[in-house]
């Protein structure tokens, strides 16, 4: 069922089983999990079922560190969350991601990969994923010959793409019809309120744009509202707790990681276009997946670096590619293709990649592929780990928001050791491609520099972490290993924000698992109070 909260009287008070605040991948995947259970759950979502302008605008805050995108363009507020513009590239976190590194401060997990490895199973379908593959069955399906790394420096290892999967889009119906689930559209979250000794959330506070106000009760609370915004919630939830709730230890908010995003270098080489095709994102069955290039653990620990994947990326003003597809779509559709004596003289002037394309597609079968635009347009994209750093962080400012609301600041910070680590993958990545006669790799200027200076290219990938991170000891995490806060009997937090280290892949499988993993726990301990 979904109500609108403008809808409802002014001061209403709703009650649950379970109050999940927060309608994107983690919380719809956990209230999917529970439909069908006694368990009654109330779903809060900010939004409405489309985009909203001013809905939207509750986003917005200040960057003071590492320049970042506005924090209203990175995530999107409504049903579905930001899985309404994700491109669903997915991967699991590797046994290294687990580990505490002694090299890296404040890594581990409070568990292994074993853990995680049946939930990932669950989370897989939910995010259109088929089974997982070994590198060696991709390859042949993908019909390419791989380059034979030294796989005692470096290894090949694949996002995995599925069509991009709106998760308030395809799981709408099933909440919709689930007589045990309840969302609630329009409600802004804006305090969590807990008793008097703040050893149990007693209730969340409510509002809408049009002045009407609620309050839900509920047995256990989960906030599953992205990195930011659970930090944001939190700290601004301050009437008992001084410091905000949950932050005795002045942990939440800190530790914000994403995944850096930069190029680290171009390849000098007088035949791109093998690596090219190699590097180029493939078709297995109904599913896509690109590889990259990354660090076994037994080097990173050698090396002392972070788990880091480089992409080959390439630039391209390739007309005759352009033309070549004209004239295939015109060729099949039954006519004479448009501009034909243009056309004739692109493909005239690109006889080189011309002729190879159509090599590939009468002999290999493979699609065409772009001749780059000179020899430095061939280079690599990191995308890359982040140290867990407790002086990047969110915090509030004095300023509000249209709902009355302090505005976050973020201080996104990076260290001595992200550089390093590209230095090093760099170092390892120029070594083989020389060594297997590939060409010469030439750091960007940026990465030759010491310090810890970016390039001013540098982005994110949209993968916000870390904010209320997981950990045994409350002195350097804010939840434990059921993502339960720390002192506090009910309150939950769902999402990437738990994340103790970031891996360097894209977030949103393990947070599924991590989600379904939690509803789990919830479950449990429902089903033994009862």
């Amino acid at each position: 069922m979904f109500i609108d909260l403008r809808t409802l009287d002014d001061g209403s008070v709703l009650e649950a089983d379970i109050c999940i605040v927060g309608a994107g991948p983690a919380g719809i995947s956990m209230a999917r999990s529970l439909i069908g259970t006694s368990i009654d759950v109330l779903v809060i979502e900010s939004g409405d079922m489309d985009y909203d302008d001013a809905t939207q605008a509750l986003y917005r805050g200040e960057s003071v560190g590492v320049p970042y995108f506005g924090l209203e363009d990175a995530r999107l507020r409504f049903f579905g969350g930001s899985s309404n513009h994700w491109d669903n590239w997915c991967g699991e976190f590797q046994p290294i991601d687990f580990q505490q590194r002694s090299w890296v401060p404040f890594s581990g997990w409070p568990f292994g990969p074993e853990e995680l490895e049946p939930w990932y199973d669950l989370a897989r379908p939910i995010c259109s994923l088929g089974p997982r593959r070994k590198n060696a069955e991709i390859w042949d399906k993908l019909n390419v010959e791989p380059i034979v790394l030294d796989e005692s420096r470096l290894k090949f290892h694949f996002w995995e793409i599925a069509t991009p999967t709106r998760f308030g889009e395809v799981y709408r119906e099933e909440l919709r019809k689930a007589p045990n689930i309840r969302v609630l559209l329009n409600a802004n979250a804006t305090e969590v309120v807990s008793d008097a000794a703040a050893h149990k959330v007693e209730s969340v506070e409510l509002v809408t744009f049009n002045g009407h106000k609620a309050r839900v009760k509920a047995r256990h609370f989960v906030l599953a509202c992205g990195a930011i915004e659970n930090a944001r919630l939190m700290l601004a939830s301050d009437r008992i707790e001084p410091h905000g709730i949950g932050n005795r230890r002045d942990v939440v908010g800190r530790f914000f990681m994403e995944h850096p995003r930069d190029r680290i270098g171009s390849l000098a080489t007088s035949d791109p276009f093998h690596l090219i095709d190699m590097f180029r994102p493939g078709w297995f069955g109904e599913h896509v997946f690109c590889p990259s290039i990354t660090v076994p653990a037994e080097k990173t620990k050698a090396e002392q670096i972070l788990n880091t994947r480089l992409q080959l990326l390439y630039v391209t003003d390739e007309t005759s590619m352009a033309t070549m597809r004209r004239f295939a779509q015109s060729i099949e559709a039954g006519r004479v293709p448009d501009r034909l004596a243009e056309g004739l003289w692109d493909l005239i002037q690109g006889t080189d990649i011309t002729a190879y394309n159509l090599y590939r597609r009468a002999v290999h079968n493979r699609p065409m592929v772009p001749k780059p635009d000179g020899v430095q347009q061939v280079y690599f994209l990191c995308q890359a780990e982040q140290a867990p750093n407790p002086d990047s962080r969110i915090t509030l400012s004095d300023r509000r928001d249209a709902l009355g609301s302090r505005l976050p600041v973020l201080d996104w910070r990076l260290g001595e050791l992200d550089k390093r680590t590209l230095q090093v993958q760099g170092k390892l990545l120029g070594g083989e491609l020389a060594r297997l006669g590939l060409g010469l790799f030439q750091f960007d200027p940026w990465l030759r520099e010491g310090g810890t200076s970016w390039s001013p290219s540098m982005v994110g990938g949209y993968h916000q972490m870390g904010t209320t991170r997981m950990s045994d000891d409350e002195r350097t995490g804010v939840v434990d290993a059921d993502c339960k806060v720390h002192g506090l009997d009910n309150l939950y937090v769902a999402g990437s924000s738990v994340y103790p280290t970031g891996s360097n892949i894209n977030p949103t499988l393990t947070l599924v698992a991590l989600a379904l993993r939690l509803c789990d726990h919830l479950k449990q301990r429902i089903t033994e109070r009862v």
